[in-house]
């Protein structure tokens, strides 16, 4: 057994805790402060010293102060002491839930969901967050299945789940605009020392600033379509949803809502219809709409 190894193991629960946060801080946001494990654990100073004291005998290589900014760095040496449960990570970083490395506890109930196909690197995912959390261009090497393998710089702004595969948002230097990037097409991602410039930050992304209001109702084809207004809550016979314009093709794809102007789709698993499709005009992401007619620039590569 390593050191590290034997170190951990002698770590009561509440350190194990306090220093996987600690870890989790430095590994995806690429600094921790000790204001931030004051507020997560509501503890004492002392405490907070005591913890970056062990963690740096257990990983000396993993982080250093920073004099100017107070925080702790993570350095270019780093290598993770615990395992981070990728549910866990995403469920933190996307949703805001208190992070740890342990599941709070078992099911309540009997139940079950579907398994998580697409799964993105640990070090591509932790690349990727600390850019975004510290506004800091990334050198990556990708695979885009229009163009195969190629080095880009990118400017990433934003995670998001599209229900079925996570990608970022953000700016593309070899593209020169805004695009989506799958997150398990990212074969290398290595961080640069500039920051973005204006025209790469999230306030220059119109269809991430823009918002769509979606009208759902049930599709004009079914036999029965008081079903799916109960289904979906639908009130006077429609669903009302705000979406980013960004995001609106990945939504509609996932729900598998007929985007033509006529229902033209005739398959019995198709249960919604988009009232509203001309306001998809110019909306990039609606090329993946199902059924949606018009060839517009895709933004995912």
């Amino acid at each position: 057994m390593s050191s590290h190894s034997d170190g951990l193991s002698r770590l009561t629960y509440n350190q194990r805790l306090r220093l996987s946060y600690l870890e989790f801080c430095l590994y995806f946001l690429g600094e921790v402060r000790r204001a931030d494990m004051m507020a997560r654990f509501d503890c004492a100073p002392a405490v907070v010293t005591r913890d970056i004291a062990l963690y740096r005998q257990l990983a000396p290589a993993n982080l250093e102060l920073d004099p100017s900014s107070k925080a702790y760095q993570m350095l270019p040496g780093f290598r993770p002491l615990f395992d981070h449960a990728l549910p866990q990570v995403m469920a933190a970083l996307m949703q805001g839930e208190p992070y740890r490395i342990e599941r709070v506890g078992e099911a309540l109930l009997p139940c079950d969901y579907p398994a998580l196909l697409n799964r993105p690197s640990m070090p591509i995912l932790a690349a990727v967050s600390r850019a975004i959390h510290q506004q800091r261009l990334l050198q990556v090497r990708y695979h885009s299945a229009s163009s195969g393998e190629q080095t880009r710089i990118i400017a990433p702004h934003a995670l998001v789940d599209s229900g079925l595969r996570w990608h970022v948002r953000a700016f593309d230097r070899l593209r020169g605009r805004f695009i989506d990037l799958v997150l398990t097409r990212l074969l290398a991602a290595e961080p640069q020392d500039d920051t973005s410039q204006a025209h790469e930050q999230v306030r220059h992304d119109d269809e991430w600033q823009r918002t769509v209001t979606l009208q759902l109702v049930p599709h004009p084809k079914l036999s029965n379509p008081a079903i799916v207004i109960l289904d979906y809550a639908m009130q006077g016979g429609m669903l009302s949803l705000e979406v980013r314009a960004a995001n609106v093709g990945y939504m509609l794809r996932r729900w598998y809502v007929d985007c033509s102007a006529d229902a033209a789709i005739r398959d019995p698993a198709c249960r919604l219809w988009l009232k509203n499709h001309a306001d998809l005009q110019e909306i990039a992401s609606a090329v993946l709409a199902p059924s949606w007619p018009t060839p517009v620039a895709c933004q995912t590569e």
